[in-house]
């Protein structure tokens, strides 16, 4: 397992541990310097937590010194960079703060939400209820909470729904009184979801705040899942499921309590003014070019820029603000028509919420929690092993043309490229529909015309009748005859292959050629830089190694108990011991 610039990337984060309560077994030390050890309860976490992709590739014992080597590796970097000052590098001092501003916050909802999720039985035996369920459904859409909470309680005094959709819905069916829309269980969010699943037909829902505005829903109907699988097979599933919606809803509630804390106040009537002015909403797979653009983009009257539109703690966000906002964002992050008020107010709340929640973890003292210490300290280590390694790795090594040349010369045969061929093809399911194929081909008939009247071959007759470029190799069934087809227009007769009988024409060819050096430099320079960097790296490594009195103890290998993994999609043997 080589230790690269992509390994060290790829492990580097994983590698920090919080302080856990260990075994005898767990405790035992597979490697230690100084006052550093790595032991078989750290490896044994590493191992669960890493990529698929940057563990070994040898199994058992082997794989196990391999990966310890590689962990001791970044503990020597990050102790080497420590030693020599790089906490006080003005680029880890930048990166830090960047990550105290932004990185923390998922440890702060991780210790906030994920560790306080609690999940009921009763919680659980509902989710199993509404799996597989679904709602004929209509919908009101009303932009603020006041015209929400007045609707609503029209509707509890007796309205009819279909009159008052049509009164004061946004919504672009309003017109007809809401379609009749058909909803599954899992479409929408958590709370809303909750909302609907529990009532009975011709209920509504209390108003629910969405990305659109405040929607009150009412039910036409419910069907039930015809099937479900039992309840007890599928319960360990179902709690997880319930644990995410759960997780979900809990974050909500605590961003919520940190906006009620700093006294978030929404000015709607101002916000209309800003929905007005909006552009049409233009195609997300047609973005303008900002050098097109012309700021600011949106056209506000001057009285209307000093105009509230948010409020907290002791700031106020004006139209002229979000104006400047909007013209800073990207294309995809503007609010858009189709959002209406609430797109505007999630514009908004994603910049509020980036100063709450650093202010909110500041007030927390989170940065003193454990999990978040190592995190930090996780982090600094990062941003330090990487300095290091640019200053002591990449900036040190030189590649020169003389180098490249040699490199060149003696890897010549990498820098070829295959003559490469594109073949009409028609498949058919037997010999004589094959003849008689080929028969009209060689009467004059356009191979095309004939690939479509009996080729099976789906996907060459999506492409008209013909392959893509295709180098030797590429297409095994084809190569015998395919590539033994000596000019272009040539036809072979029919042969059989795993699918059935096969006719190809020739219709297209490049011949092999060669990349120059020229061509073929930055490939070559990137190669050796990679080759150069590893060798400068394992050379430092071997010597802080010897200088630190890094001792790694192989007896204690076997006393590592973990289940091999693989990328996924790769086979494997899961559960099984690979030491046997």
């Amino acid at each position: 397992m080589k230790f690269s610039r992509a390994v060290l990337a790829g492990l580097i984060l994983v590698l920090a541990f919080s302080l856990v309560s260990c075994s005898s077994r767990e405790d035992a030390v597979l490697a230690d310097f100084k006052d550093k050890s790595i032991t078989v309860g750290r490896f044994e976490k590493s191992y669960a937590a890493v990529d698929p992709r940057f563990l070994p590739t040898s199994s058992g014992i082997e794989g196990y010194g391999e990966f310890v080597t590689t962990m001791l590796n970044k503990e020597v970097m990050a102790y080497k960079a420590d030693e020599l000052g790089y906490d006080k590098d003005q680029g880890v001092i930048q990166g830090m703060e960047a990550y105290r501003g932004m990185g923390l916050q998922a440890g702060y909802f991780k210790i906030r939400v994920s560790d306080e999720v609690k999940v009921t039985e009763d919680q659980v035996k509902e989710h199993y209820r509404n799996k597989g369920a679904t709602l004929s459904v209509k919908q009101l859409l009303v932009d603020t909470p006041g015209e929400a909470e007045e609707v609503y309680q029209m509707l509890l005094d007796g309205g009819d729904f279909d009159t008052l959709c049509r009164e004061f819905s946004r919504g672009p069916d309003a017109e007809e009184g809401g379609k009749v829309l058909t909803v599954a269980y899992g479409s929408y969010g958590p709370k809303l979801q909750r909302s609907m699943f529990k009532l009975g037909v011709g209920d509504v829902t209390e108003p629910q705040e969405t990305p659109y505005g405040f929607f009150i829903i009412k039910i036409l109907r419910r069907t039930d899942a015809r099937q479900k699988e039992p309840y007890e097979e599928i319960h360990e599933t179902l709690e997880q499921e319930v644990r995410v919606l759960n997780e979900m809803m809990l974050t909500n509630e605590v961003t919520d309590g940190i906006r009620e804390a700093a006294g978030a106040t929404w000015f709607w009537d101002n916000m209309r003014i800003v929905f007005e002015v909006l552009p049409p909403d233009r195609s997300l797979t047609n973005p303008p070019d900002r050098r097109d653009e012309i700021y600011p983009l949106l056209y506000l009257e001057h009285d209307d820029l000093d105009k509230p539109l948010l409020s907290y703690n002791d700031k106020m966000v004006t139209i002229k603000d979000f104006s400047d906002f909007y013209d800073r964002a990207s294309f995809f992050t503007r609010p858009r028509r189709e959002f209406r008020l609430g797109g505007i107010k999630l514009f908004l709340t994603e910049r509020m919420m980036a100063e709450l929640v650093v202010e909110e973890m500041a007030r927390s003292n989170i940065e003193n929690h454990p999990e978040i210490k190592a995190a930090i300290r996780a982090k600094q280590e990062e941003l330090m092993i990487n300095r290091l390694y640019e200053d002591m790795v990449n900036g040190q090594t030189i590649v020169t043309e003389a180098m490249v040349a040699d490199y060149y010369s003696a890897n010549a045969g990498m820098f070829r490229t295959p003559e490469k061929r594109r073949f009409g093809v028609i498949l058919t399911g037997d010999i004589e529909v094959a003849r008689v194929a080929h028969k009209e081909i060689q009467s004059g008939k356009r191979f095309r015309n004939v690939a479509m009247e009996y080729s099976i071959d789906e996907a060459t007759l999506e492409t008209l009748a013909e392959t893509q470029m295709l180098s030797e190799g590429e297409q095994p069934e084809m190569d015998k005859y395919g590539f033994a087809l000596e000019r272009v227009g040539a036809v072979t007769a029919p042969f059989e292959t795993s699918r059935g009988w096969m006719i190809l024409k020739l219709t297209e060819k490049t011949d092999a050629g060669q990349f120059t050096r020229a061509e073929a430099s930055d490939s070559i320079r990137r190669a050796l830089k990679q080759m150069e960097n590893e060798a400068r790296l394992n050379e430092l490594l071997a010597k802080w190694k010897e200088e630190l009195g890094v001792v790694i103890h192989e007896k204690n290998l076997s006393k590592i108990q973990v289940e091999e993994r693989t990328i996924p999609g790769e086979a494997t043997e899961t559960g099984r011991d690979p030491r046997r």
